[in-house]
């Protein structure tokens, strides 16, 4: 019950931190607040490790941890681009549907995949494919949903995210989360130098921003303990349930509306996640 718990936490959590990035890169540079928010993930965790008065462990499995911050931050710039250009009541079921390879992973590891879970695949797939069309009123035709290329790359990397996460978080979940986020941060601040962006952000600005890195981080680490106590393959498509999270945010706050057939796909893409659990 704990692993299904903590990633519950983990999908409020990525859900409404991917509202807040999504929504702060329309106006401001997606490096800047990656920056700021594993600046804020990494004091956070700094404290909360000083506090146990835990010694680094010897590890080998650790090591996972820095290939999965490069894929994270990957992960995170994708979506938070798409997001910032597109619809993201339509966008953030696309990215989560890279939950699919991290249950073939946990199926080719030791977990078994039920008839449920292979529809529920199929249906995910389905959802995304109806969900990168839109109607274009002038021409009066299908088109690609603005975004869809970069959510379709952030699906990728969030797949190869989950199982490295999972590799580096098996037996010593606070280090690895400590180590991903560091490494972020030694790997962002030359990004930031040699894509010459300037990281300024007003005070108002910076609350929102660094509420996102707190529940980023804290997302991350529920995930990582979830995976390391329970199947990859369940807490991960629980985990990944938070684009319901990202809608429900949008529709209230920005007011975002969409398609009959653009819902009909959203309501496709998460029913095909939830699907995947069911097993």
């Amino acid at each position: 019950m704990l692993p299904i718990t903590l990633s519950i936490f983990a999908c409020f959590g990525w859900g409404i931190a991917d509202f807040i990035g999504g929504l702060k890169s329309r106006s401001l540079p997606t490096l800047g607040i990656l920056m700021i928010s594993s600046l804020t993930g990494t004091f956070l965790l700094g404290i909360i490790l000083l506090s146990l008065n835990s010694p680094l462990p010897n590890d080998p499995l650790l090591l996972w941890a820095i290939p999965a911050s490069i894929i994270g931050i990957a992960a995170m710039f994708l979506l938070y681009r798409s997001l910032a250009i597109g619809t993201m009541s339509i966008l953030a079921p696309i990215s989560a549907t890279g939950v699919i390879m991290p249950v073939i992973w946990g199926i080719f590891s030791d977990d078994s995949l039920s008839g449920l879970c292979s529809l529920g695949i199929a249906i995910a797939l389905l959802g995304s494919l109806l969900a990168v069309m839109e109607n274009d009123p002038k021409r009066k035709k299908k088109k690609l949903t603005k975004g869809v290329g970069l959510a379709m790359g952030s699906a990728f990397f969030v797949g190869l995210y989950f199982i490295t996460m999972d590799a580096a978080y098996t037996h010593h979940p606070i280090w690895a989360s400590i180590i991903i986020r560091s490494s972020t941060l030694i790997i962002l601040i030359p990004l930031l130098f040699f894509a010459k962006v300037t990281v300024k952000i007003g005070q108002a600005q910076l609350p929102p921003i660094l509420l996102m890195g707190v529940l980023d981080t804290m997302a991350a680490f529920c995930f990582a303990v979830a995976a390391s106590k329970g199947m990859l393959s369940q807490v991960a498509v629980i985990s990944s349930l938070y684009p319901a999270v990202t809608i429900i945010l949008s529709s209230v706050i920005t007011g975002e509306r969409i398609q009959k057939i653009q819902f009909s796909s959203v309501v496709l893409a998460i029913a095909g996640v939830t699907l995947i659990s069911a097993f």
